[in-house]
């Protein structure tokens, strides 16, 4: 969960104590309530599955009346809803839900479908994507959806001083054709995007690049009225940057932006002109709560339609599983809980990683080699996120390594040279005394978390291993927004972040670690995850760049090309065990409890924070 300045969400994931609020979680940056929970679904199904009539009726409320209740939710602090402006999973649950993109995943699920776009066409060198824009889209506003405008929208994602996400557009991802002055800043107009008509819209790429529609599916690609800002070169714009960002924030998605107060509440309502299926319920409320102990008696006073369980309230014993989909996801009942109740469950792999950073700048690489020989992944899993999870070994998870989590514990397993789920305190004094540290000579670092009992219980266990290890490890707290400022400008050493997929595939989180993306001296701060990787002094930062490079240049969605690229991304991953900059802790596996008026569509791979809330339908509350 880094915020950078180019790469993104939703992908900065906070981890914190574990809060399964179902919807508001995790995202590239991460903030708010999440699900930590194991993503080794079992294989079979304990019960019939439901027919596809029964699904269809469930996953796009068919047949069903418009609501006038509101749907209840807990979400963390968030810090903006200007698409290209956001990087933590709370404001992008809100803008996943005000804004519409070309493409869109559908209640998370990772294969991409049509959104604004009617339909779509891809020249045979795979550089060329002609959209057609639906007809019938219109943003609140009232104004109809141009082509015209997803060319300003994605010339301000490229060129807007406000945007975070500039990196989506350029060789480092998508590699959208444009231009940049002698200082690197990008030119207005040069962006390889054309309305041929007001229903038109052509991107053309550099060369191939194997994600684009599913890349076009996150919210920093999303529709907004031309002109509606002035942070585009050629536009004065029609309301102030703050008014748009935080006060009037003007989508074309299901719902309709109505309030938000600053670490209090957010408020969207129902679209009644949406061009997709009309909402059920009449609104969406979030209530902000940072605190995962305030949140759990937030849901369990029956507040939240869906249950915060931090894990420090989180009994295992308490799960009946009664049926597994074709997809992995366990279904059943979590309870009774602390008020009485037993809510429905749902748990669902997600494609995340969370680490400690270890910025080359203010760690020494032997202090950093020995937190990694002290971590043991599978006790943290066990111990401090109670089986909510599984042991990270790399920065790729599981679901998109190289041959996928078969092949990604295999090369754990034989290649972590820190030990797999063990903890080698031996080797860990060893590298300290090497580099001249000892009983009387202690080195000192600190580690931040965000506010956070589990990261801090996972701390403490590392704190009390390195004691034994001639290091004397810190713990501090911090609250999200202010760790990631930190991380940006240099000023944190270790500390506690996540990652969830922008799109999935392991260039999304390779990407973060690219050296010089991680310079945080850099104006504006680090692009990447807060590592300072540029400062080692070993090979490792220049072989990750050249795996990197082969990477780039064969971005073709061909059988060739990703083998090229398969290997270059273990490469990296053994450049980062090697210069042990980014300490892998686990893979979170999210879990949905809620309660039993509640009826919504089961969440995909990636997470809840992607998912539109036209389809949640409420019953009767009790």
């Amino acid at each position: 969960m880094t915020d950078n300045t180019s790469i993104d969400r939703r992908r900065f994931l906070k981890a914190t104590g574990g809060t399964a609020s179902a919807v508001a979680v995790a995202g590239c940056l991460g903030g708010g309530g999440e699900g930590d929970g194991t993503d080794t679904p079992e294989d079979t199904e304990t019960e019939p599955m439901e027919t596809a009539t029964e699904q269809t009726t469930r996953e796009t409320g068919e047949d069903r009346e418009l609501l006038d209740k509101t749907f209840q939710l807990i979400n963390a602090t968030m810090s903006t809803l200007d698409p290209v402006a956001a990087t933590d999973t709370a404001s992008g649950s809100v803008i996943q839900n005000v804004f519409d993109a070309l493409m869109n995943y559908p209640n998370g699920e990772i294969e991409v479908t049509n959104l604004l776009a009617a339909d779509y066409e891809v020249s045979e060198d795979f550089t060329t994507y002609t959209f057609n824009i639906k007809e019938d889209a219109q943003f609140h506003n009232g104004d109809e959806v141009t082509a015209q405008d997803f060319v300003y929208s994605f010339e301000r994602l490229a060129g807007s001083s406000n945007s975070r996400r500039a990196y989506f557009t350029t060789s480092y991802a998508m590699g959208i054709t444009q231009e940049e002055d002698s200082d690197g800043n990008y030119v207005w107009g040069s962006l390889g995007v054309e309305a041929v008509d007001d229903k038109t819209f052509e991107l053309s790429l550099d060369q191939p690049f194997a994600s684009t529609l599913e890349m076009l599916a996150y919210t920093s690609f999303s529709a907004v009225p031309e002109g509606i800002v002035g942070d585009h070169g050629d536009y004065d714009g029609e309301m102030a940057y703050e008014d748009f960002a935080r006060n009037n924030p003007i989508g074309a998605g299901p719902f309709v932006f109505e309030s938000w107060e600053t670490n209090t509440s957010c408020d969207i309502v129902r679209n009644e002109d949406y061009h997709g299926p009309v909402p059920h319920v009449a609104g969406v409320h979030w209530q902000v709560i940072t605190d995962p102990d305030a949140a759990y008696n937030y849901g369990q006073n029956k507040n939240s339609d869906l249950v915060s369980m931090p894990t420090s309230q989180y009994d295992p014993s308490l799960i009946s599983v009664e049926q597994t989909d074709s997809k992995g996801r366990e279904i059943g009942t979590y309870g009774p809980m602390r008020n009485g109740e037993t809510a429905q469950y749902l748990k669902y792999s997600t494609i995340n990683s969370f680490y400690i950073g270890l910025n080359a700048k203010n760690v020494e690489a032997p202090a950093r080699k020995a937190m990694a020989y002290a971590m043991d992944q599978q006790e943290g899993v066990d111990e401090v996120f109670k089986g909510r999870g599984a042991p990270a070994y790399h920065l790729t998870p599981p679901g998109i390594y190289p041959g996928q989590g078969p092949a990604y514990y295999d090369h754990a397993e034989q290649a972590y040279p820190y030990g797999y789920n063990t903890t080698d305190l031996e080797s860990a004094r060893q590298v300290m005394e090497d580099a001249g540290y000892g009983p009387n000579n202690q080195y000192e670092v600190t580690l931040t978390t965000y506010e956070s009992d589990t990261w801090q219980g996972l701390g403490t266990i590392l704190r009390d291993k390195l004691a034994n290890a001639h290091v004397n490890l810190q713990l501090e707290e911090a609250p999200f927004s202010t760790l990631l400022n930190r991380g940006r400008n240099g000023n944190l050493a270790a500390y506690s972040l996540g990652w969830i997929m922008d799109w999935p595939a392991p260039d999304n989180f390779l990407g973060q670690v690219v050296p010089e993306l991680t310079n945080t001296d850099q104006e504006g701060g680090a692009q990447g995850f807060y590592l300072d990787w540029d400062d080692s002094d070993t090979d490792a930062p220049q072989r990750a760049s050249d795996a990197w490079d082969r990477i780039s240049n064969n971005p073709a969605p061909t059988d060739e090309a990703q083998q090229i690229r398969n290997e270059a991304y273990i490469e990296m991953e053994e450049a980062m065990w090697d210069d042990m900059i980014l300490l892998p802790a686990y893979h979170r596996a999210d879990e949905r409890f809620a309660y039993d008026w509640v009826d919504m569509p089961r969440v995909g791979a990636g997470g809840g924070s992607r998912q539109k809330l036209n389809n949640v339908y409420l019953n009767d509350r009790s």
